[in-house]
């Protein structure tokens, strides 16, 4: 027990973590440029379902391997080796992407099963870590061993049905975790050490927003469009900075159980940012079609907002008033913008506009920010 970072007074994420949390994003940016591409100036249903399918098993990945960490990292070599092994896969996976290789490639479906066992073997090896508590850690093993195997056996099956036993896998992992609920709780979350890897990982995210604008300025013709749009996308990004960190520090002053809210909830949160940073890129290239800019502007604010506010709404209860009020606001004001007959540049501007709004919105309750007494 005295080598668990669990028990460490200022623990803090470690640079190996950040590590794994940047080759994450490069795959997920991979996942990214499936919305990218506007065909025809359309970005369709299928591609979006394309999109969500391809980040689900990226961010299982991400999440089993975080919450692992946060209650059992010793930093030792067979944990540092385990760790860079997933990473290989996570790269191995992101060049399946890029290559436009099927989503349900032999290859794919490999590298995600080796990483979730990897991540199952992690867990077994540290039945002894708590002392007495072990007995959940055998369970938990289990359990993604078994996922993976399901996941696994979809490449005996032709499609529709191999893409069913495989996600099938995934979500027998999140069924059973939530059975496990009350389980899981012998060994609480490290709440400082699963928030840093949190915001560290959406900071980063944020980073590739920045990078996704200055790819769309390179090589294209400048006029006022353009720079409109450009300047929206990095004021809008600003925005979601300061939104998402203003009350983040609210979260690391709580003790979470699980910690499943949190971690869970950020996957709407990841997903509504690469909608946006897609969103921004299209604005900038002008290449979408405006009913097809309306609706990824529409499922990329909902997402980001419902996940961002799930984890404060669940964890932070004395916010609720405020959380539902602003939120409802800013999708008022969204759709408004939306209903507009407006060019994707003034789109761009009316959104980051509305996320103006919320940050204003905000200060009605800064005071709860400096811990001082929560208003009935």
């Amino acid at each position: 027990m005295k080598d668990l970072r669990y028990f460490d007074r200022h623990r803090q994420a470690t640079w190996l973590e950040k590590f794994f949390d940047l080759i994450f994003v490069v795959a997920v940016s991979r996942a990214g440029e499936i919305l990218s591409d506007a065909h025809d100036g359309h970005v369709g249903a299928e591609q979006f379902l394309h999109f969500v399918l391809v980040f689900l098993p990226l961010w299982w990945i991400w999440a089993g391997h975080t919450i692992y960490a946060n209650r059992f990292d010793t930093d030792s070599r067979q944990h540092r080796l385990s760790t860079l092994l997933i990473m290989f896969l996570l790269i191995v996976i992101s060049a399946q992407i890029s290559t436009g290789a099927q989503d349900h490639d032999a290859l794919t479906v490999a590298c995600y099963c080796g990483a979730r066992l990897i991540i199952a073997l992690m867990y077994l090896v540290s039945k002894r870590k708590h002392h007495d508590r072990g007995g959940i850690t055998t369970t938990v093993s289990a359990v993604f061993a078994v996922g993976a195997a399901i996941s696994l056996s979809s490449v005996l099956l032709e499609p529709p049905w191999s893409y069913l036993v495989f996600y099938g896998g995934i979500v027998f992992d999140m069924a059973a975790l939530v059975l496990l609920n009350q389980r899981l709780q012998v060994v609480p979350a490290h709440t400082p050490h699963l928030i840093e890897r949190i915001g560290l990982l959406t900071i980063i995210m944020l980073g590739e927003s920045v990078i996704s604008i200055t790819a769309a300025l390179a090589g294209i013709t400048w006029g006022p469009s353009n720079v409109v749009a450009a300047v929206s996308g990095f004021v809008m990004v600003s925005a979601i900075w300061w939104i998402y960190f203003d009350s983040f520090h609210l979260l690391e002053q709580r003790k979470l159980t699980t910690g499943h809210s949190i971690l869970y909830s950020h996957f709407f949160v990841l997903i509504g940012l690469a909608i946006l940073a897609s969103l921004i890129r299209h604005a900038i290239l002008g290449d979408l079609d405006q009913d097809d800019f309306r609706q990824l502007a529409a499922i990329g604010t909902v997402l980001f907002f419902l996940g961002k506010q799930y984890g404060y709404y669940m964890e932070v209860p004395e916010l609720r008033t405020y959380l539902v009020t602003n939120t409802a606001a800013v999708f008022a004001l969204t759709t408004l913008v939306l209903m507009l007959p407006l060019e994707p540049e003034a789109i761009l501007v009316g959104m980051t506009a509305t996320m103006i709004c919320y940050v204003l919105l905000n200060l009605r309750y800064r005071h709860l920010l400096g811990g001082e007494e929560v208003p009935t």
